[in-house]
């Protein structure tokens, strides 16, 4: 697809680019380009071709990947060309630079961050190490770390989130180049933090007249910052122009898809709409409206339920709970949100007993959790289920499947004829095939390992299931597909839901109640179509007006 007339100098651009790993095609004839000044805004789901234009961009393809078509072309003439042609060093580094994901593993952990972004400067520039370190400060004021000199001198594992994702915003800016392709900044951020750094990064390009490659699955984020839009689906370019107009007038049935399948501002339609929905049946919108997910009949037992929750880490002055009071009745669902660092990990870890409270009690089922014995341990495992946010890390690369999923059935007495038969179940029952339990989960896309991870955490047949971020990381399209297996699980097993999210949409959509968390407190609690229609905390208000999904 040809993108329309710039309007300003072209920063960066693709023309008819093309990437093949030896016989099979990945990258198709792809036109893009981003003007100087300018937000490009690449969406699709995992595997449709975003980061690959970037990479390509950067000359840095994975082994076996190959331009074997096209041109790619910014500051200083053509670096990139398919099919023999002539190109130029690629200067990344020093005009073209990158932010990735998630920067605990771009940092080297073993270094200070100032002298990281001392490397980066010194390699480019003859500069002097004090002349270096002095540019890092001014690096380190210009993304607003509020204390420059603590963060020069410190190891990343040492800062927060928010903290690091500055760090590695300064590194891309370290010589001063001309495009920066951001791949999923904000994905692992809470909602406030997103809006400071989609701020931040706003501020930076107009000071500085950067293009912006904005690579992300979060539609709220294209609303808010991109200029341009462009949709990929199976390395191709479908549909791309002004981000308002291709919002508000979607044209293919694939980009009518992923704006369909976020979680409506109002109501609980079920289950949502998929992409298989619009492209099967050519962009007319399904009706989705099967029901409405409503909340458990009144006086069912209470099945979890904690008292005066505290806990203050060693070395720590500020307490990571403070006073928690919370119930949660079988087949429930209650949603927790809050900023990092505010405790809702902390209290998950509790419940599961892992931590052990300072003060306060926890009741699961009826036994507490802190009893720390054998048989209290394995009433919690035989009770709560637990699903992450990173579906590939839960999973051991090389083990099969089915070895995961048997051996929880098997360790929770089942015999091996019988777990097999329960495994087939399982995989089942989460949308999967029986031959999936012979597979290994790099066979898998991220929706179908977080389906695996979900069916592990149900092999004990638990009443309660814990979510840590468990659809954060996940393309729009897949993320309903999970929602719907949960509320297709939590009706058919009776299960309740523990939901920690910083994606106040999905909580508003899935949760029947909310609490909402502030350093180690619960500031606010609620059914949560009330809570976030007219918050009453300072808290509260914050997080709806930072964004972080929809809410109405």
């Amino acid at each position: 697809m040809v993108p329309s007339e710039p309007q300003g100098k072209v920063a960066l651009q693709w023309a008819g680019v093309s990437v093949a790993f030896g016989d099979r095609t990945v990258l198709h004839e792809v036109d893009l380009q981003v003007r100087q000044g300018e937000t490009l805004a690449l969406v699709g789901e995992s595997g449709s071709g975003k980061t690959l234009c970037c990479m390509a961009a950067l000359g840095l393809l994975p082994k076996g990947g190959t331009l074997t078509h096209g041109r790619i072309t910014g500051p200083g003439g053509t670096w990139a060309c398919g099919a023999g042609g002539d190109v130029v060093p690629i200067p990344r580094g020093r005009q073209v630079t990158m932010v990735f994901q998630e920067p605990m593993t771009s940092l080297n952990p073993t270094m200070r961050c100032g002298a990281q972004l001392s490397e980066v400067i010194r390699r480019h520039s003859a500069v002097t190490a004090e002349a270096a370190r002095e540019q890092v400060l001014a690096l380190f004021e210009e993304v607003q770390l509020t204390d420059p000199e603590r963060a020069y001198s410190a190891y990343p594992h040492t800062l927060s989130g928010g903290q690091k994702q500055r760090v590695l915003i300064a590194m891309a800016l370290a010589n001063s180049p001309e495009i920066i392709l951001a791949d999923e900044p904000t994905t692992a951020l809470d909602s406030t933090l997103r809006a400071e750094l989609l701020d931040l990064i706003a501020e930076i390009q107009r000071k500085r007249g950067l293009a912006l490659v904005l690579v992300t699955h979060d539609m709220d984020v294209v609303e808010r910052a991109a200029d341009r839009l462009a949709v990929l689906y199976r390395g191709k370019v479908v549909e791309q122009g002004d981000a308002k107009t291709v919002l508000g007038q979607p044209q293919h049935p694939y980009t009518l898809g992923l704006l369909a399948c976020r979680v409506p501002k109002t109501g609980r339609p079920s289950p949502l709409p998929v992409l298989a929905d619009f492209l099967a049946g050519g962009g007319t919108q399904p009706d989705p409206a099967a029901g409405e997910i409503s909340p458990p009949a009144e006086g069912q037992p209470l099945l979890l339920e904690v008292r005066g929750a505290g806990k203050t880490y060693p070395g720590s002055q500020v307490p990571a709970l403070a006073g928690v009071d919370l119930q949660l009745a079988e087949g429930g669902t209650l949603g927790v949100v809050g900023g990092s660092g505010c405790g809702k990990t902390t209290l998950a870890r509790a419940i599961l007993g892992l931590h052990r409270l300072d003060t306060g009690t926890i009741q699961l089922a009826g036994k507490s959790v802190h009893e720390n014995t054998a048989e209290h341990i394995r009433h919690i495992r035989s009770n709560v289920g637990l699903v992450f946010q990173d579906p590939r890390a839960a999973l051991n690369p090389t083990r099969r499947v089915g070895d995961a999923i048997r051996e929880v059935l098997v360790r929770w007495g089942s015999e091996k004829a019988q777990a097999q038969q329960e495994a087939e179940r399982l995989v089942q029952a989460v949308g999967l095939d029986v031959d999936a339990l012979e597979r290994k989960p790099d066979a898998f896309s991220g929706g179908q390992r977080q389906r695996i991870v979900i069916a592990r955490a149900l092999a004990a047949n638990p009443k309660l299931l814990i979510c840590d971020e468990a659809v954060a990381a996940l393309d729009v399209s897949v993320q309903a597909q999970v929602l719907n297996l949960l509320v297709e699980l939590r009706a058919k097993r009776h299960l309740a839901l523990l939901f920690i999210s910083h994606d106040l949409g999905v909580v508003r959509y899935l949760c029947d109640s909310t609490m909402v968390m502030d350093q180690g407190r619960v500031v606010e609690r609620g059914i949560s179509d009330q809570l976030w229609a007219t918050p009453s905390h300072d808290v509260t208000r914050r997080l709806k007006s930072a964004g972080g999904g929809a809410i109405a």
